[in-house]
């Protein structure tokens, strides 16, 4: 049987037409990559393909999986269609995971719905599964001790539980490292090949999608396209002299228990950000990218050694010193809608951080959010709207906006646009770019996509097992790497 069949498939919101008469087939041991730039329908269509389409969309056509028309379904058909004939994996993982459950407990739970199991062999496969996604790892972890890269590994090992015949896969590598995501790659094509699975890969990774899929189809304003877009070389970026140190981290260490295990996250970690620079931190899920960031924030503390910002160490640093701390320090994360109150409209988002000021007036509050959407490019307007009425480019800027609105010395951007398609990706570059160089502002910019390393970073650092391997300007450290592991993960983007 074919695994997807879509046919002359219309979806509208209102006057917005969001896909327009598409025809689509997957077939058994076939990979189908969809792309396009934000907003082309691509989401619309995935979610379409396991009816999951929100209650106020006007939906035409006909989607078939194994020759069945799945809105003729009841729920509780397509519950069990869910998950157990069509595996799904989603962008961001931690919003796809429990946190209260462990991973195993996640893994068990899609055996236990959809296979006849008994207990015994439910635990078997559950460790059989975490380890052909390459998780040497007790199912008794939490998913909030894994780094971005692990949990989705674990997201996959969910959606392979029940050995579908159809997965469908929206930007399943976004959130990996160079190497995982050969590795994924590598292990997705082989449960096509080898089981007959057919795969339905969303994702605006050109290269990904030429190096991996029998057929590309694109996406352009809800209509199919002959014409895929094209890639674009990366300009480096001129390398400048920094000025006094901002960041600094002297001798880092920090240390988590994960089951019975302690794994040290980072191990004597010594660096400096002067005002003004961007330094890159790059290296493999689970190289202590993520933990390195949350130090730097002050969301967590070391175990050995200092950070500080501007001198002050956030360890030590107390009561109206911390609050002002906090100020010169803010956030962009790689998902902007897993850190938004939905139920909150972007004026409200924006503003947020106000509240480390003190008491200040409705006036001023409205004067700051319109300042801080101006800057990157939403008119005032914008305020009154809910996120989900935006692009994910648009909410991205929203990020941007939340970080602006204090006036910050030091932005982090975890992973901020590696979900983001080419053509938002250069927007967005240059957008960051006018800022810093209109504010003075100092990135620490987490990254595992080496192009933007170059075209953002002035140095680079690069972790292995929360060890520092490398250092340096980026073309010294990235044109002729000495270590066999970063040669590795630059040779993987090739």
């Amino acid at each position: 049987m074919i695994p997807l069949e879509i046919e002359h498939l219309s979806v509208r919101y209102g006057d917005t037409i969001a896909l327009d008469d598409v025809c689509l087939r997957v077939e058994a041991g076939e990979v189908i990559a969809l792309v396009g730039p934000s907003g082309s329908g691509k989401s619309t269509l995935a979610a379409a393909a396991m009816d999951l389409l929100p209650i106020e969309a006007i939906e035409q056509g006909v989607v078939r999986i194994e020759g069945t028309d799945i809105r003729t379904l009841p729920e509780s058909r397509l519950q069990a269609l869910r998950g157990g004939r069509v595996g799904i994996v989603f962008q961001e993982p931690a919003t796809a995971l429990n946190p209260a459950l462990t991973i195993g407990s996640q893994i068990a739970e899609v055996l236990q719905l959809h296979s006849e199991l008994s207990r015994a062999e439910i635990i078997a496969e559950t460790l059989r599964l975490l380890t052909r996604v390459g998780l040497d790892l007790s199912p008794d972890i939490y998913p909030h001790a894994l780094s971005g890269g692990q949990r989705q590994r674990v997201a996959i090992a969910m959606a392979i539980a029940a050995r579908p015949p159809l997965l469908l896969a929206d930007e399943p590598t976004a959130s990996l490292d160079p190497i995982a995501q050969g590795e994924i790659t590598a292990l997705l094509l082989s449960l096509v090949r080898d089981g007959g699975m057919g795969l339905l890969i969303v994702t605006h990774d050109l290269a990904l999608a030429r190096r991996v899929a029998d057929r590309i189809v694109a996406l352009d304003q809800g209509r199919l396209t002959a014409n895929a877009p094209s890639l674009t070389a990366p300009v480096p970026r001129a390398p400048r002299a920094g000025g006094e140190p901002l960041l600094v981290f002297d001798g880092v260490t920090r240390t988590y228990t994960a089951g019975r295990r302690h794994v040290a996250a980072l191990s004597g970690i010594s660096l400096s950000v002067a005002r003004g620079e961007t330094l890159a931190v790059i290296g493999a899920s689970g190289s202590g990218k993520s933990t390195l960031a949350r130090l730097a924030l002050g969301l967590d503390g070391p175990d050995a050694g200092q950070v500080t910002i501007a001198g002050l160490d956030w360890a030590s640093t107390r009561g109206a010193d911390l609050r002002a701390l906090r100020r010169h320090v803010q956030a962009v994360f790689q998902d902007p809608g897993a850190s938004f109150d939905p139920r909150q409209s972007v004026a409200q988002i924006v503003a947020e951080p106000l509240h480390l000021l003190g008491k200040i007036s409705a006036a001023e509050r409205s004067e700051r959010v319109a300042a801080a959407l101006d800057q990157v490019g939403l008119s005032p307007g914008a305020g009154a709207r809910l996120p989900q009425a935006f692009s994910g480019g648009q909410r991205q800027r929203i990020s941007i906006a939340r970080a602006l609105i204090l006036e910050p010395d030091l932005i982090v951007f975890d992973e901020a646009l590696s979900a983001l398609d080419p053509q938002l990706r250069e927007e967005m570059v240059a957008l960051l770019q006018r800022l810093q160089a209109e504010l003075g502002l100092t990135y620490l910019f987490i990254a595992h996509d080496m192009d933007l390393v170059r075209r953002m970073a002035d140095r680079v650092l690069v972790l292995r097992d929360g060890h520092s391997i490398a250092t340096g300007p980026v073309a010294s450290v990235l044109d002729a790497p000495r270590d066999p592991y970063l040669a590795a993960l630059l040779a993987s983007t090739e």
